[in-house]
């Protein structure tokens, strides 16, 4: 049986690069203690990690795969500096996805005796209130399109066959599932674990919900990603990916599920929509790919560069000059750092309201000159010690929409009760175009400018 491209052959490509993979052999519980190594090691510089054995199931667990912006450049086959740009480009040539007569992940097919907790499904963050699919690549058809739409939920195991989906409102599926629910119709999802990254990133492309998912995860691979008919619902999946688990989603009311640890670091719960399980099917050499929600991978996956896309073009398109947008990994997406090459004094504040209209997860945007590196923290400090005044460069806009896994939050009748409503800032470290602006001491002599350090090393000197 032919292959495509796939977790494991990712993770060698991985090695190859450079990144660090660390197999662990000794056996780990799924409840904790997995995901308490997970942290200890992203303070020692956040590896790829393969569990070999973990308890009360035979797959392989593998976190940190998408622990860095290099990592997701790999996975799209270009550099770190180009990944936004390139991600944007890709995203208009959307590629067909390639039907094949067989499927590496249906190697084995189980429909009879369905049984979650056969699989190595993680307990995470300490309160956590049960086992959480986090990697799982939902899909599910839009009925007027007929497109696949994909994305990644929150799935909390309620049973041997059941789950919960926590699909916040304004998501398409959320539109797919209401819609289905007033028709009193189920609707079929297949839930994908593993496989190549793309995967992954292509369910967080800001996409209208009539453009196919697979055929975005193919523009990223730059090739057809390849596809075959799910064992027992009506959906396309994707043939070389680890595990897929099938399923019809209920019209009956939902199911509470939570708390959980959240990207923002701290917990949420919610209604959730409840599924059951038809069919598990895997490879025969399945890898359980896992996200620590807690953990900076959660982070990059959900920001970089689905979310500075979507920000970029919607900017660009409303005439501005911006040169980057940056969500810094630690701020969970609510700081938005951009660079402009500003036109008038009163765009910064321009660029910063429409960036709030367009994303309304940003809570504070910093607006920087175009000679400050937005992905280099170091530099957008700089430019907020020497280039802005605060009585004169931040503007506040109180009592807007925000989130309520924010515990500052605030609702209009508490400042101490977290509803979902935040005071959003814009912070214009730009010089004013009228100043005298000295020129910056640390630029490197013109005829050194593209110099390359590598070239002052000698053979063998280490470095």
């Amino acid at each position: 049986m032919t292959a495509g491209p796939d977790l494991r052959g990712f993770i060698q490509r991985a090695r190859d690069a450079g990144e660090p993979v660390i197999h662990i052999e000794r056996q780990v519980n799924p409840v904790h203690e997995l995901s308490a190594v997970v942290k200890a090691f992203e303070r020692q510089g956040n590896p790829i990690l393969v569990f070999e054995r973990v308890e009360g199931s035979e797959l392989p667990v593998v976190d940190g795969v998408f622990g860095s912006r290099e990592r997701i450049a790999l996975a799209l086959g270009v550099d770190v500096p180009s990944l936004t740009e390139s991600y944007i480009e890709r995203l208009a040539h959307p590629l067909e996805p390639d039907v094949v007569p067989e499927a590496r992940s249906q190697d084995v097919v189980n429909t009879d005796a369905v049984d979650l907790g056969a699989l190595p499904i993680c307990v995470h963050a300490p309160l956590d209130a049960g086992r959480y699919i986090t990697s799982g690549v939902c899909l599910a058809r839009d009925p007027e399109s007929g497109a696949v739409n994909s994305g990644i939920y929150r799935i909390m195991v309620k049973g041997r066959d059941r789950v919960t989906l926590s699909v916040d409102p304004g998501d398409d599926l959320a539109r797919i599932l209401t819609g289905a629910r007033e028709r009193g119709e189920s609707v079929d999802v297949a839930i994908v674990v593993g496989g190549h990254p793309a995967i992954a990133v292509a369910s967080q492309a800001k996409i209208p919900i009539e453009i196919d998912s697979l055929a975005v995860t193919g523009a990223l691979l730059g090739t057809p990603i390849r596809v075959h008919d799910a064992v027992t619902v009506n959906l396309p999946v994707p043939a070389d990916a680890d595990v897929v688990i099938e399923g019809r989603v209920r019209t009956t009311p939902g199911e509470h599920e939570g708390p959980f640890g959240e990207f923002s670091y701290y917990y949420g719960e919610s209604t959730g929509w409840v599924c059951d399980v038809t069919a598990v099917t895997h490879r025969s050499d399945a890898l359980w790919l896992d996200i620590h929600p807690t953990h900076r991978e959660h982070r990059i996956l959900a920001f970089a560069p689905a979310h500075e896309a979507r920000l970029l073009q919607a900017l660009r398109a409303s005439r501005a000059a911006v040169q980057a947008v940056h969500f810094p990994t630690e701020s969970a997406g609510l700081i938005a750092c951009i660079s402009v090459r500003k036109r008038h004094d009163g765009e910064p504040r321009q660029i910063a309201m429409n960036a709030f209209s367009v994303d309304s997860l940003v809570k504070h945007v910093v607006i920087v000159d175009d000679d400050v590196d937005v992905t280099n923290p170091g530099e957008v400090a700089w430019a907020l010690a020497v280039r802005l005044q605060a009585d004169r460069d931040i503007l506040m806009i109180p009592h807007a929409m925000g989130i309520a896994e924010d515990p500052s939050s605030y609702g209009y009748g508490s400042r101490t009760d977290p509803r979902g409503l935040v005071t959003k800032t814009a912070i214009d470290a730009t010089m004013p175009l009228e100043a005298d602006v000295p020129p910056r001491a640390d630029a490197l002599p013109a005829r050194y400018a593209d110099l390359d350090p590598r070239d002052y090393l000698s053979p063998g000197s280490g470095a």
